[in-house]
């Protein structure tokens, strides 16, 4: 809840003062009847209430952050200020964004997101509209906790919101944390929060920077847009993407439904809310189904129809339901349009290695990649993000795909630099209505298909393909540039700054964008109070039992000695830190009263806690568990080019010892217990055989394994993807079709592990253990997505 003050103690606080600033009072002013302000049947007397305080020059706005000043109006939305004033005609308030004392369209809440972003673009400046399109790509504040912030005992300005200077004809070009209100000063409007700092620093970086804005606007006579505060997801506790799509669909296969989902972003949404944050860049709803690509991790799986009821949920839990943004939403920006799920064998597209994404089957964009995309717009979500791929028109590597009849096979170029990507099937074929937000470095870095273009075209080049917002380092003047050398239509730019402003209009951020730091902290903690259960079951539901032989788990032998054993790839850190990586675990056993041992030789029970890595992206990715082999250098960063040279790659460092300890345990009448970190659907080969219990783990805490190690908690998570059977299955071959020299995979890098098998030659599977694209394990069992055993 934002903190509301009464208009008789706004009147008394308008009569005080405030270190380094003067204050106002009221006089009067008109509603004019006129087309650039907005009137009832006749003119009516308004009363106009100076702003709270003054700041003389930069000196004096920095000296504090200033504590906003709310009106409440009853039938309408709070307006929050520091350095405009504010408009009152009956018991009715309005922000004075621009400070011309009048009413003006645009400022008027009474009239539609639609009506006031159309009035309020007519009025900005080239500056002004070329500012909007861009986000920085760093905007964090300058400490994590609040007593870093303080100074004599108070808050100090530029601790929170960085004092950096910066080069003021180029305020973008910083990709470091580094972050410095100066920006804001000449002409930033949005930037992306790299950093999980407290409620109240949020909220005082937040205010901090809207005491900026107005005081730009009022410095330069321009208007007071307000600073959108953006964030990747955060992490508070919950499992991976892939972790709670494992337990909810856990909860559909016994019965229940999807309202974990919306439960836990119904919550995560009151801490945005509260710290000034207004829209995420996410959630990530690419597809799973090329099973090397390095982002996996970060989607919610291979199931279309459960990513789509996923998406739903969190639309309805961030933006306070499905009928569109309004004033207690957070904006989601679903990504990565139209889904790099399909990556071209793998390869990742933030380089050229990774810039291609494939469709070779028939259909399959319209069954599989898009079914998500398509929820998320039938839920009103806010934005969509457009990947970095792009599509194939070789007629080679790629089948024409169509969407609800429309053709749609979009042109070599970036999906944000796309007109049938984005205009074609995004607004038209899919209805999508909200605001195009491109990924980061488009225009500096991922310009895929456009790496001839200026800057000022590329600018352009997206923009007009349909591009709302860039994210990247780009300079104003470069798109004031682009208009006027006429590379850029000036009508093209108001199209996006008005797509933008409605989205802020929605959401109230135009009438008061302040938030009460100390009801950020106030908010945290009640969060965080109310969700600790929550979080416990979510963990405890992540977990997927995949084996258990003969009834091996759950573990109750407390009396008994146990080994334990990390293993991890070569690069990660993942599984320890310095010391020994196995400390967390012995610990975790030894508080159920077992006795760790350091010789497998006496044990009872082996416990191997497997998180492997893609190691390096010199190679194109290996999914199998194995350590020390050899494999073929790629050209990173630049192509798939093979250079003749051979490197080592380790994806899970100690795996050549399980056969050994498995023996051991084994031949004494021992367990081998394992847990699998899944950021990929790994090949299991040279693990899951010599294992008596096997469970899937997808970002779940240690503490919810001991509690389905033990038999606290009965597993109850389903697989949110399919586990692959063999190499032999994702093999790729060099071919040479219609002049285009490419690696073809066996299985379609465009469809989903469980849907694979009909695609794969039938002399391919008959090689493979169990004959499926889906590992099969030693009990016969098949880890496609949605299996998952319990006790």
């Amino acid at each position: 809840m934002k903190k509301v003050l009464s208009a008789l103690l706004v009147v008394l606080l308008l009569a005080g003062t405030m270190a380094g600033c003067t204050t106002g009072g009221t006089s009067d002013a008109t509603e004019k009847k006129d087309a650039g302000s907005t009137t009832g049947a006749d003119s009516v007397k308004a009363v106009y209430i100076e702003a709270p305080y003054k700041a003389a020059d930069e000196e004096a706005l920095t000296r504090e952050i200033l504590k906003p000043v709310f009106y409440e109006n009853k039938n309408g939305p709070t307006i929050g200020v520091t350095l405009v004033g504010v408009i009152q005609i009956g018991d009715m308030y309005f922000r004075d964004s621009n400070n011309n004392r009048q009413l003006d369209r645009f400022e008027d809440w009474r009239l539609t997101p639609e009506e006031r972003a159309e009035d309020l673009v007519s009025r900005l400046t080239l500056e002004e509209k070329a500012g909007l399109v861009l986000n920085t790509l760093m905007a964090s504040p300058g400490v994590i906790n609040l007593e870093d912030a303080m100074v004599d005992g108070k808050v100090d300005f530029k601790k929170i919101a960085g004092e950096t200077e910066i080069d003021p004809n180029n305020p973008y070009a910083s990709a470091s944390t580094s972050f410095s209100y100066k920006s804001v000063l000449i002409g930033v409007r949005a930037g992306v929060a790299r950093r999980n700092s407290a409620g109240a620093v949020f909220a005082y970086f937040n205010n901090a920077l809207e005491q900026c804005v107005e005081y730009a606007a009022i410095k330069d006579g321009g208007v007071a847009i307000p600073y959108t505060m953006i964030s990747n997801p955060m992490s508070t506790g919950y499992p991976s993407s892939l972790g709670m799509a494992a337990a909810v669909m856990g909860d559909v296969a016994a019965g229940g439904d999807y309202s974990l989902i919306s439960d836990y972003a119904k919550y995560d949404a009151k801490l945005w809310s509260s710290k000034g944050l207004d829209f995420m860049y996410g959630p990530q709803i690419d597809l799973l189904t090329d099973p090397r690509w390095s982002r996996n991790s970060g989607t919610y799986g291979e199931v279309p129809e459960v990513v789509a009821n996923i998406i739903t949920e969190l639309v309805k839990g961030y933006q306070n339901g499905t009928n569109g943004l309004d004033k207690d939403s957070i904006s989601l920006a679903a990504k990565h349009f139209p889904g790099d799920g399909a990556a071209e064998n793998g390869f990742e597209s933030h380089n050229y290695i990774g810039q291609w994404r494939l469709y070779p089957t028939e259909g399959s964009l319209e069954k599989y990649q898009l079914v998500a995309f398509q929820a998320a717009i039938d839920a009103n979500v806010g934005a969509i993000m457009p990947g970095y791929s792009r599509p194939t028109r070789d007629g080679v590597r790629s089948a024409s795909q169509t969407y609800r009849g429309v053709k749609v096979d979009g042109e070599e170029i970036g999906n944000a630099y796309n007109p049938t990507v984005l205009q074609t099937l995004l607004r038209g074929a899919m209805g999508f209505k909200g605001v195009i937000n491109t990924d980061s470095g488009i225009i500096s870095n991922q310009t895929f298909g456009a790496e001839d273009l200026s800057v000022e075209e590329r600018i352009a080049a997206c923009i007009e393909a349909g591009t709302d917002v860039i994210g990247d380092r780009c300079n104003i003047q470069d798109v004031m540039n682009a208009v006027n050398s006429g590379v850029l239509d000036i009508k093209a730019l108001e199209r996006a700054n008005k797509s933008k402003i409605t989205m802020m209009m929605k959401m109230n951020r135009f009438d008061n964008p302040y938030v009460d730091p100390d009801n950020a902290d106030k908010v945290e903690k009640e969060v965080f109070a109310a969700i600790e259960d929550d979080i416990i079951e979510a963990n405890r539901k992540s977990y997927v039992l995949l084996k258990n032989s003969n009834k091996a788990l759950p573990l109750k032998e407390a009396s008994k000695k146990v080994f334990v054993k990390v293993i991890r790839g070569a690069s990660s850190g993942r599984g320890g830190s310095q010391g020994d990586p196995a400390a967390p675990y012995k610990e975790l056993f030894t508080a159920e009263g077992y006795t760790i041992v350091d010789d497998y030789n006496e044990a009872d029970i082996a416990f191997l806690y497997v998180s492997p890595s893609l190691n390096n992206s010199q190679q194109m990715a290996v999914i199998d568990l194995v350590e020390g082999i050899q494999v073929d250098e790629r050209n990173y960063p630049d192509s798939q080019e093979l250079t003749g040279n051979k490197i080592i790659c380790t994806t899970a460092a100690g795996i050549n010892d399980v056969p050994a300890i498995a023996e051991s345990v084994h031949g004494r009448g021992g367990k081998v217990i394992a847990v699998v970190n899944f950021s990929n659907p790994w090949i299991l080969t040279n693990l899951e055989p010599y294992c008596d219990g096997l469970f899937g783990q997808f970002g779940g805490s240690n503490t919810a394994m001991m509690d389905v190690i033990t038999g606290r908690y009965n597993p109850t998570g389903k697989l949110p993807m399919t586990l692959v059977s063999s190499n032999e299955v994702i093999a790729v071959e060099w071919l040479t079709e219609k002049g285009v020299t490419y690696e073809k995979c066996v299985s379609p890098n465009d469809v989903p592990g469980y849907d694979k098998d009909q695609y794969i030659d039938k002399d391919i599977l008959a090689k493979v253990k169990g004959g499926s694209y889906a590992y099969c394990d030693s009990e016969g069992n098949y880890y496609r997505a949605w299996f998952g055993l319990s006790y």
